[in-house]
């Protein structure tokens, strides 16, 4: 597919490269060209980005996609609670669902979830999920570049609710060889949810198959005060140390949280290469803390921006992340200049890119086409100053500013319409599912160990 955008008011190419009144061009997946008055070759589909801001598309870093079911539900309780009395008896319920209707609940909720996130300008995202060959199908069907990062637990977690370690290991190689497609729209990571849910050797393992396979691979670490306490009581080292001890830290790995962490933790993360994932809002919402991001960030080391799951925020929503992240630094710094809106923007695009291990996020030649069109003529973005677009962006700017969206040079969204599903259909047959999912839940109880 070829696709010129022309007039662009303002074109997004990076933090540090904002172009005016020129056009884009994309020939198949990737960026062809910037310049201005480009001739259209014949097959183009051309979009207008006159009172436009065109940029890349947003990463969401980390996420649960299954978890779009539970939007709303969540009670004011921390982490292991809502663990126990939110998370696992509705993760329960999808199963009974899921085992008496077959995977279509898992095909719902991704395309459900992938569109909250097209129709506010994310492009790609990191799903830390279970193994279920129709979210595959899902991305496919709605144009959207997805990683799934595979969920791995051999203890703490119900055992109902988890396979065997050997069925996890074949299933999650076998997914890899099968779905894992650099080239294409989807990718697989290795994901062992947290130190408190694997054995040592198990972890070994998913950081071996990271390595030897070329992969990505992600973590839960140091989100609440009492995992980094209970890891010092056992094995006197903090989470972060404890990967560095079994050789997993390094440039492969992206560590999800890491709210609490000491100045040694930060100084190993940089030493190592690895990423860190900041997840803002659902960090506020069970009360875990404030990620050091401002000193992370002064050390070198990456930091990406994420959701994290709709049981734990309740949206899908980079721009409300990117606000939270600025204002959240500046008061917890007590510095109005921690963090600016440019930061933000750099951790939801570039960033978080780098963490999901694809080459977009930057709107140069050669770079993946994920490039969003955001209408600047809303009451809400009125007047337009571009004296700091950034901060008009970060600050002003909504999901619902975004006209269209290109994916992988595949225009999946235009004037805020879905090209590839029907977005109503999707709306009522999860409405359909998710009554039967909320009978099964009320007679689920579990206790994590």
């Amino acid at each position: 597919m070829t696709i010129l955008i022309r007039n662009c008011s303002y074109l997004v190419q990076s933090p540090t490269c904002v172009s005016q009144n020129v056009d884009l061009l994309i020939q198949r997946n990737r960026i062809a060209q910037v310049g201005t008055n480009l001739p259209a070759p014949a097959d183009a589909e051309i979009l207008d980005g006159q009172d436009c801001v065109v940029m890349p598309g947003f990463t969401n870093a980390h996420s649960h996609l299954y978890q779009n079911l539970m939007k709303g539900i969540s009670k004011g309780i921390p982490l292991v609670p809502w663990c126990n009395e939110v998370l696992f008896p509705n993760i329960g319920a999808m199963r009974q669902v899921i085992t008496k209707n077959g995977q279509r609940l898992p095909y719902l909720w991704t395309v459900l979830s992938a569109i909250e996130m097209i129709k506010g300008g994310i492009t790609s995202c990191i799903n830390m999920d279970t193994i279920f060959p129709s979210i595959i199908h899902g991305w496919n069907d709605i144009g959207f570049r997805g990683i799934l990062a595979y969920t791995l637990s051999n203890k703490w977690v119900p055992e109902e609710l988890r396979s065997s370690e050997s069925a996890m290991k074949d299933q999650m190689m076998d997914f890899i060889a099968e779905h894992h497609h650099p080239d294409g729209l989807t990718t697989v990571f290795p994901a062992p949810s947290t130190l408190f849910l694997c054995t040592d050797d198990f972890l070994q393992w998913a950081g071996k198959v990271a390595v030897d396979n070329h992969l990505g691979m992600q973590i839960h670490i140091s989100e609440t005060a009492d995992e980094v306490s209970d890891q010092v009581r056992d094995t006197g080292r903090t989470p972060v140390e404890y990967l560095e001890h079994l050789g997993i830290l390094n440039n492969s790995l992206s560590a999800v949280h890491c709210v609490h962490c000491n100045h040694h933790d930060l100084q190993l993360l940089a030493l190592t290469g690895a990423q860190v994932v900041h997840c803002p809002k659902s960090n506020m919402k069970l009360s875990d803390g404030i990620a050091p991001i401002v000193q992370m960030r002064q050390m070198g080391i990456t930091v990406g921006l994420a959701t994290d799951g709709c049981a734990s925020n309740d949206l899908l929503d980079m721009w409300e992340e990117m606000r939270t992240a600025v204002m959240l630094a500046r008061v917890s710094n007590n510095d109005a200049n921690a963090l600016q809106p440019v930061d933000a923007f750099k951790m939801a695009t570039i960033d978080a890119a780098q963490v999901a291990h694809i080459d977009a996020g930057e709107i140069y030649p050669g770079k993946l086409a994920d490039v969003i069109v955001v209408d600047t003529q809303a009451a809400h973005l009125a007047p337009f100053h571009d004296l700091d677009l950034f901060n008009m962006l970060v600050f002003c700017a909504k999901s619902s500013d975004v006209r269209d969206t290109i994916i992988n040079g595949e225009i999946v969204m235009r004037n805020h319409v879905l090209t590839k599903v029907d977005e109503a259909a999707i709306k009522s047959e999860i409405k359909t599912i998710d009554e039967k999912i909320s009978g099964f839940r009320q007679d689920l109880h579990y206790s994590a160990t």
